[in-house]
Formats: C-alpha cells, structure tokens, sequence
C-alpha cells in the first residue's frame, strides 16, 4: 500500500531531524533571519512550537510560523527542510480538510475517496506552504489552512464558486474581485484575531465565526455549519450568537473608550 502522503511530511522530517540535517538547516536559516538566533537546535524549535500550541499563544505562533514560511519560499535546500516542519506541523489541519472536501464533493455530486482526498491536500499543502502569500502576518496558520482547502476544493471542481454551493471555509480563501470586499475580508480577519488576542473570543468562537462570515456578504447557514462542525444545528445557532454577542459589546466598548 503506497504511504499516506500527509504522514510523509512528519516521518520525512523526523528522518531528517535525527540525521542532523535539521540542525544544519537552522544554521543556515539563522544566516539568512534573525528571527532563528535564539533557537539552539531543530529540537528547540520543535519544542517551542509545542508550547505555543497548548499555550494557545497565538502571536508567537503567527510570528514562528510567518518565519518560517519565509524560508520556505526562498528556494534551496534548507527551505525544502522549512516548508517540511511547517507541513508535518499542519497536518491535523489537513486531516480535518480532507473531510471537508470530501464532505463538499459528496454535496456537489462529485463524490472523491479518502485516499484521493488526502493525496490532492498534500499536495495543495505543499504548494501553498511554498507559495504563501508574506503580507498576511495574522492567523498564519489559518490563512495556511483555508488556502489549502480553497485549493483543494477547485482542483476537484467543488469549490463554491464552481458549484455555487455554500462550502463554509475562511476569508482568506475567498479571494474576491473587487477590492472592497477583499478590504472588508481581511478587516473581519483582523477584528476576529483582535478579539482572540484580548480574551474577547476564544480560538474556537473565532474559527467559528470566520467560517459563519466565510463570503463576506451573507451568514453561512447554521444548516451548512452544523454539517462541517459535526454539531447540531440548534447548538451551532447558540453558540454563534453567543459568540456574535461578545464581540459586539467588546467593539462598543472599545470604541467608547
């Protein structure tokens, strides 16, 4: 059986971590940004991306992350070994991707199996890691996420703007043709992440609302975010609105001071 290409990231960057070459990479990327000088070896770094994940301290991830991604797409081998960590670090996202575009595909009638799905999101991981747009400095990793599975979902011809179905993905996905409602995309990306930063919102109330006012225009059904959330729908209405509320007062409190 041919090896799970999501797995593949980790196990190619655990090979090379233990064979020093990880290590060597760091030198080298510490060279190129300052951003590395305070990580001794791969396996701090490493280790300071765990911490950042269950210390939930988004910011310092943004920064890490937006670091590394600037190494990825310099070219050369070591940011072949940049975009391998940032890709093994994304793979849970990508594993809940998978589902969404097999989900969406089912919907669209253009039904796409689980190996297929994980092939096609490696490969959208692996281009997008690349390829990162360096201006979005904020949500990194969700910007990452929603690229891959914008991607992911129009190479299978199921992206709602192939079928005109509401496939509920982040802002950041949903590149539009004006520049307006590109600003005001990124303006809710922003507000979302403002509010995460000052305890307004928890992560998940934020992610939850990114994919609620996925299009900009017009709420995502809590039909449709019942299905991607694996929730009922009566307890995705509650938790919107709940959430919906928080940031409301916070904003007029803000702006009151």
């Amino acid at each position: 059986m041919p090896a799970d290409p999501l797995h593949c990231f980790v196990a190619d960057y655990e090979r090379l971590t233990a064979t020093g070459a990880a290590d060597a990479a760091l030198h080298e990327w510490q060279r190129r940004d300052d951003f590395f000088t305070g990580f001794a070896t791969a396996a701090a770094l490493g280790t300071e991306l765990d911490r950042i994940q269950v210390e939930a301290d988004y910011s310092a991830g943004d920064a890490l992350l937006h670091a590394l991604l600037r190494i990825a797409g310099a070219g050369g081998s070591v940011s072949h070994i940049a975009a391998l960590l940032v890709a093994a670090r994304m793979v849970p996202a990508a594993g809940r991707i998978v589902g969404q575009l097999t989900s969406a595909a089912r919907r669209s009638g253009r039904p796409v199996t689980v190996v297929d799905a994980r092939a096609t999101v490696a490969g959208c991981l692996w281009e997008q890691v690349r390829t990162f747009p360096l201006a979005r400095r904020h949500r990194v990793a969700g910007n990452l996420a929603a690229e891959v599975l914008g991607h992911s979902l129009r190479v299978h011809d199921c992206h709602p703007r192939c079928t005109g179905r509401a496939v509920p993905v982040d802002p950041g996905d949903l590149t539009a043709p004006a520049v307006v409602e590109r600003q005001a995309s990124e303006q809710v990306v922003r507000l979302l992440s403002w509010a995460v930063t000052s305890h307004v919102l928890s992560r998940a109330q934020s992610d939850l609302l990114l994919a609620r006012w996925a299009t900009g225009d017009a709420p995502v059904p809590a039909r449709v975010l019942s299905e991607q959330w694996g929730l009922p729908r009566r307890t995705v209405a509650h938790r919107c609105a709940r959430a919906e509320r928080a940031l409301a007062a916070a904003v007029r409190d803000a702006t009151a001071a």
